[in-house]
C-alpha cells in the first residue's frame, strides 16, 4: 500500500494516466467513477486552493487516484477510483485516509457511482457510513424490444410544453445564446441552486469549459427568458454519443440541468422546461434519456415520476464514522 502523493496541481502526463485508469475502470465497471466536473478539473487544471488531486504511482503508473474540491462552510466532496488491476491491495483504504487527514475543518465526503460492489465494500471495511443519494433516473424516447437490460419498453406521451397564460405574457422560450447569455444564467443558477453543494458554485470558467466540450449544443440549451433580459428558468440538455451505459454506444440524451430562480418557483416553468427539452431530445431520433435527482427532493423525483421516469440506479456519498474526531485543518 503506497503514500498518495497529493497536489493541488497534476502534471500533463500523470493527468493523461489518471484520465486512463479512470477509463479503465469504466470498462470494466459499466459506471464512470469520476464526475463530469472532475474530468474537467483533471484536464483543465483548477482555481488556486479550490481542489487536491491524490495519486497513487507504481514503477511510473497511476494505479489510484482521488479528487476532492473544497466547498466554504460545507464539507470537501471527493470522488475515489483504483485502477482494475491493482485492486485489493489496499490502495482504496490509502486514498480514503488521505483525503481524510488533508480534509478542511469540515471534513471530507466521497461519492461512489453506481454503488458497485468494491466500493460499498472499501467504505464498509474502512467505517465510512452513506450520507446522501443520488438517484440516477431512465426514460425510453422510443418503444424499445425487450434486451439484456429487461423491457420491453414503451415510450411515455410527451405534452406539448404550455406556458400558464400570465407565464407566457412575461418569458419567452428560446435557445441559449453563447457570448451573450452567460452572465445572466450563471446568476440564475446560483440563485436556483444556493443550497446546492456542487451545481450552484459553478463560475464562468466552469460554463466556458463546458462550451468546448464536443457534446455542448446550443440548441438543446432552453432558456425562459424575461424581458429584461434575464432568465427566468433553464433547461440545459446533453447528449452521450457513449450510449452513457444504457446503449452499446448508441448516443442517448441527459436532462443534464433543470432550474427555475426563486421567484418563478410554483408557476409550472419548471415542467414546461423540461417538456421543451425532452421533446428535443425525442426528435433527435435519441431511444433514451436519464438524468440524476438527489434522493432528499421528493417533489422532483415525483415530477419525473409522473413524466415516465424511473430510479436506475443511485450513486451514494459516505462519510467517516461520525465518532472520529476530524483531522487538524490542512
Amino acid at each position: 500500500m503506497r503514500t498518495p502523493l497529493v497536489t493541488d496541481d497534476l502534471a500533463p502526463a500523470l493527468a493523461d494516466q489518471v484520465l486512463a485508469l479512470a477509463e479503465s475502470a469504466r470498462a470494466i465497471d459499466g459506471v464512470a467513477p469520476l464526475s463530469e466536473h472532475t474530468l474537467l478539473r483533471i484536464r483543465h487544471g483548477a482555481p488556486s486552493g479550490s481542489s487536491r488531486f491524490h495519486v497513487i504511482v507504481e514503477d511510473g503508473h497511476a494505479v489510484g487516484f482521488a479528487f476532492v474540491e473544497r466547498a466554504q462552510g460545507e464539507p470537501d466532496s471527493g470522488e475515489v477510483v483504483v485502477d482494475p488491476a491493482h485492486r485489493e491491495r489496499g490502495h482504496g483504504t490509502a486514498l480514503l485516509r488521505s483525503v481524510r487527514e488533508d480534509a478542511g475543518a469540515r471534513g471530507v465526503r466521497v461519492w461512489a457511482h453506481g454503488r458497485t460492489p468494491q466500493a460499498v465494500s472499501v467504505a464498509r471495511n474502512n467505517g465510512w457510513n452513506a450520507v446522501r443519494e443520488l438517484h440516477k433516473m431512465r426514460m425510453p424516447l422510443r418503444d424499445i424490444a425487450a434486451d439484456e437490460a429487461g423491457g420491453p419498453w414503451e415510450a411515455p406521451e410527451l405534452p406539448e410544453p404550455r406556458l400558464r397564460p400570465e407565464v407566457a405574457d412575461r418569458v419567452r422560450l428560446r435557445t441559449f445564446v453563447v457570448g451573450q447569455d452567460e452572465q445572466a444564467w450563471l446568476e440564475t443558477n446560483a440563485r436556483a441552486f444556493a443550497d446546492h453543494p456542487e451545481q450552484g458554485r459553478l463560475t464562468l470558467d466552469d460554463l466556458l469549459q463546458r462550451e468546448v466540450e464536443d457534446w455542448f449544443d446550443p440548441n438543446g440549451f432552453f432558456l425562459a427568458a424575461t424581458k429584461d433580459g434575464g432568465v427566468a428558468g433553464f433547461h440545459w440538455t446533453k447528449v452521450h454519443a457513449d450510449g452513457a451505459g444504457l446503449t452499446d454506444g448508441e448516443p442517448v440524451g441527459e436532462v443534464y440541468v433543470v432550474g427555475v430562480a426563486p421567484d418563478w418557483q410554483g408557476t409550472g416553468l419548471g415542467r414546461v422546461l423540461t417538456l421543451r427539452g425532452l421533446r428535443h431530445l425525442r426528435d433527435s431520433g435519441l431511444p433514451w434519456v436519464h438524468l440524476y435527482v438527489d434522493g432528499s427532493n421528493e417533489a422532483a423525483v415525483r415530477l419525473y415520476e409522473s413524466l415516465g421516469f424511473g430510479i436506475w440506479d443511485t450513486d451514494v456519498m459516505y462519510a467517516p464514522p461520525a465518532d472520529e474526531a476530524p483531522p487538524s485543518p490542512a
